[in-house]
């Protein structure tokens, strides 16, 4: 392992003096002073195996995907202006040669809640400016402390674009995001641990499930009767039967002889209980992700015309988190201002109700919230021609009564 240099604001390069002490180059994983046990390349029950904690992962890192990123400025008035010449702007729009924004997003959401930790090197210009961004492997890329003087250098794995990166590289060129830290500030923890009795309840019924109809399917009814049938009639009884009931016929009416009827075979009590332990399984993930059930597919506790409503109390808790903490990293490591900032725009995902939006966006212009053109422009439509609808408005139909005494003379009844 070698360590790269750190003397002068340029590029990451090598090779230079191994850091001792800390780490294992051959496992890269946690810092060599940590106690290990907890993520020796182990995982809890494979979430891969599990539709819900794979839903969980996928639809946070989906839904970031799809927001827009921006670097903005807060201006003196407090308005916001968007800045688009800035090396943040440039990297938002393009981390690389060879991902979009879209593809750098949905990698380092999978990354951060699959292992708790996200790692993207930058590449510098000779300005010193990030050129791009690259992600590595969470577990492959670990940190480690310089015993010297306690710098943070990043053990990198390996990205097969970037050809072999065995150095360890200044904590300046790494942008490092982490989910809760419980054992080190520098190692994140998946939200994985917390489910992992959800993940191995709902894996097991699930295995359990599949193994039953592989091997011990049994029938979704029967036929009956007090008939003594011989066997070559219950064969003759059996394939008029599958005849008309799959295949290309199935939906066919077949004709019941010998007095034989149908008896459905019910769902046992056994059964239900299972089914209740497997919901409640995907609830228990579903909470510990702070997904609403619905978005990943679970729509017994909730409807399409509730769906706006959960989207943005999704919004205010385990979503704004995600992207809060994204935004506030990414400033971090950019090293923005006081008055910078990375900013996702949800608009997008409160869209769905048409009506509600438009009469939202009335009552915002009749209000003076908004002017008109600001209103258009959120519904992607161009400014008023002219500059008419750039100032906001209000009706002044409700003025002060010191207002109507100054602008009208009074008038005195006649007695």
């Amino acid at each position: 392992m070698q360590k790269a240099d750190c003397s002068a604001e340029g590029s990451w390069r090598g090779p230079f003096s191994a850091v001792s002490g800390y780490g294992d180059p051959g496992n890269r994983w946690v810092l060599g002073s940590l106690d290990m046990g907890f993520q020796r390349n182990l995982e809890p029950q494979s979430y891969r195996a599990c539709a819900a904690a794979f839903a969980a992962i996928n639809v946070c890192a989906q839904t970031v995907a799809t927001l827009e990123p921006y670097h903005q400025r807060v201006l003196a008035n407090s308005g916001r202006e968007i800045i688009t010449t800035s090396a943040l702007s440039r990297i938002l729009r393009n981390p690389n040669s060879y991902q979009t924004g879209s593809d750098f997003f949905l990698n380092l959401v999978f990354s951060l809640l699959s292992f708790g930790n996200a790692y993207a090197l930058a590449s510098r210009n000779d300005r010193s400016e990030v050129e791009s961004l690259h992600l590595m492997p969470a577990r492959e890329t670990a940190p480690y402390l310089d015993p010297d003087d306690q710098s943070v250098y990043y053990g990198l794995g390996n990205n097969p674009l970037l050809g072999d990166l065995s150095m360890l590289v200044p904590a300046r060129d790494v942008w490092h995001v982490r989910m809760h830290t419980p054992r080190h500030p520098l190692i994140g923890a998946s939200p994985i641990n917390h489910a992992v009795t959800a993940i191995a309840v709902n894996t097991a019924i699930g295995g359990n499930q599949a193994a039953f109809f592989n091997n011990m399917s049994r029938p979704s009814g029967v036929l009956t009767t007090d008939e003594k049938l011989t066997r070559e009639q219950m064969g003759a009884l059996r394939e008029a039967w599958q005849e008309r009931s799959h295949g290309m016929r199935a939906g066919d009416v077949p004709i019941l002889t010998w007095g034989l009827k149908w008896q459905p075979m019910t769902i046992t009590s056994e059964d239900a209980q299972l089914i209740d332990a497997y919901r409640l399984s995907i609830e228990d993930i579903a909470r510990v992700f702070r997904v609403p059930l619905m978005l990943i597919g679970d729509y017994t506790k909730s409807t399409y015309n509730n769906a706006e409503q959960l989207i943005g109390s999704w919004l205010a808790t385990g979503l704004g988190f995600l992207l809060g903490h994204i935004e506030k990293s990414l400033a971090k490591f950019f090293r923005l201002p006081a008055t910078e900032l990375v900013d996702f725009d949800v608009s997008a995902l409160l869209r769905a109700d048409l009506q509600a939006r438009i009469d939202a966006l009335t009552k915002g212009i009749s209000g003076g919230l908004f002017s008109p053109d600001e209103a258009r422009a959120r519904e992607g439509l161009p400014a008023v021609e002219g500059g008419w609808g750039a100032m906001p408005r209000v009706q002044a139909q409700v003025v002060p009564l010191s207002q109507v005494a100054m602008s009208e003379p009074a008038v005195v009844p006649d007695v």
